[in-house]
């Protein structure tokens, strides 16, 4: 079993390296999404009942409201005929 020995300033002190090569991205590179244009709000009036079942819904699909409703939006978009 090895001895305990005693910590000087030396060993504690940080290495050379002050941030990991695999924890930063490579030069040049950017991580950022590219802009979105801003959600603006939209209020509807529904009966309970639908309100609820489109609650029910979007949590089975792992969606929030919003984000199920415009999924259905755009599944219904493009069921129709464009207008000419």
């Amino acid at each position: 079993m090895a001895k305990p020995t005693a910590l000087t300033a030396q060993e504690l002190s940080p290495s050379g390296a002050s941030n990991p090569t695999a924890a930063t991205t490579p030069r040049g590179t950017s991580m950022k999404k590219p802009p979105e244009a801003k959600p603006k709000p939209l209020q509807v009036r529904w009966p309970r009942e639908d309100v609820m079942a489109i609650k029910i819904a979007a949590a089975r699909a792992e969606q929030t409201v919003s984000g199920f409703m415009l999924a259905c939006f755009h599944a219904y978009m493009k069921t129709q005929k464009p207008v000419q």
